[in-house]
């Protein structure tokens, strides 16, 4: 579930923390803050399908209230229970992982249920919603696209989401647009010959994954001199500490890739690292980055000092 570009992004986000003196210099406490930001990212993906389910809990209280008025009409005492039974909402109900986080005070999102009812509303007054909710024919198809309708329209851009998870989490703050991603691309992979025995994805796709992440971070730390070294070797007319402090940590992990990973393309690691300045650095820093990795790359073919083997020679 955790990809490795949102691997690269925490590891940005950590070692800029670790440069600025947060964890006293320790790469143990660097590793572990790594490691602990990653399990948080997880945890947010949990709580999106936790979301889902109590929007689900919620159409379910309204159809008891209205069941239970003093005089229910018979829309009341019949209701429709297409949303409320959804296959898919369902299998996320026994699901083991969403049933443990659900049962927990804090992910089942009863604190907010202000903001729970606010997405009810808005999603039972909305056009697709209604046609939903009266096409009597059921697949599991219906049911994904539903769902993903309620994520895209209502989840997505959301500043009153982005308020409750800046508070619960400060992990939280860049993650959600990866989980939203992430449960979409989840449901979607859902049919008939599955949706019974629903798992989420494991954290990571691998163990290799998990290693990236450990070594990126840990090896960045140790050779931080020596990427520094490079860099300056390659600056015209620019001194070292002149460079925005965001670009040189980006750099940093960016030449850890390329010198300690031999397996990966470096091609790869540098379009990784000039979409991440993009959106992390200055208005300018995707062109630096490439400038400055595209020299250095270049430098190591000729030399031949650049160790890739397997994938990693394309």
């Amino acid at each position: 579930m955790i990809s490795r570009r949102l691997v690269r992004i925490k590891a940005v986000q950590t070692y800029y923390a670790f440069t600025q003196g947060n964890y006293d210099g320790s790469l143990e406490k660097v590793q572990e803050a790594l490691e602990i930001s990653l399990e948080k990212s997880y945890e947010l993906f949990v709580e999106m399908f936790c979301l889902i389910v109590a929007i689900a809990d919620h159409a379910e209280y309204k159809i008891e209230f209205n069941r239970n008025k003093l005089l229910p009409t018979e829309e009341d005492l019949n209701p429709n229970r297409k949303f409320v039974d959804n296959k898919i909402i369902q299998a996320f109900r026994s699901e083991p992982t969403i049933k443990k986080y659900m049962e927990s005070a804090s992910s089942n999102w009863s604190e907010h249920y202000e903001f729970v009812r606010g997405i009810f509303n808005k999603m039972a007054n909305a056009e697709f919603y209604k046609k939903y909710m009266e096409d009597e024919s059921q697949s599991i198809k219906q049911d994904a696209d539903v769902i993903c309708k309620i994520v895209n329209k209502y989840l997505v851009d959301n500043s009153d989401l982005d308020e409750i998870l800046e508070s619960e989490s400060i992990f939280w703050n860049d993650d959600l647009e990866f989980s939203l991603s992430n449960l979409i691309q989840t449901i979607k992979k859902l049919n008939d010959d599955n949706i019974e025995n629903f798992r989420l994805p494991a954290m990571f796709r691998n163990q290799e994954d998990l290693e990236f992440a450990k070594t990126l971070i840990k090896s960045t730390c140790l050779y931080h001199q020596k990427f520094d070294e490079l860099i300056e070797k390659n600056l015209q007319k620019w001194e070292l500490q002149r460079i925005a402090f965001m670009d040189r940590v980006i750099l940093h992990l960016a030449l850890c890739e390329m010198t300690q990973f031999p397996e990966l393309p470096v091609r790869v690691t540098i379009n990784e690292y000039i979409d991440i300045a993009k959106g992390y650095s200055t208005e300018k820093s995707g062109t630096f980055v490439n400038g400055i990795l595209d020299k250095i790359y270049n430098q190591s073919k000729d030399d031949k000092s650049l160790n890739k083997i397997g994938m990693g020679l394309l």
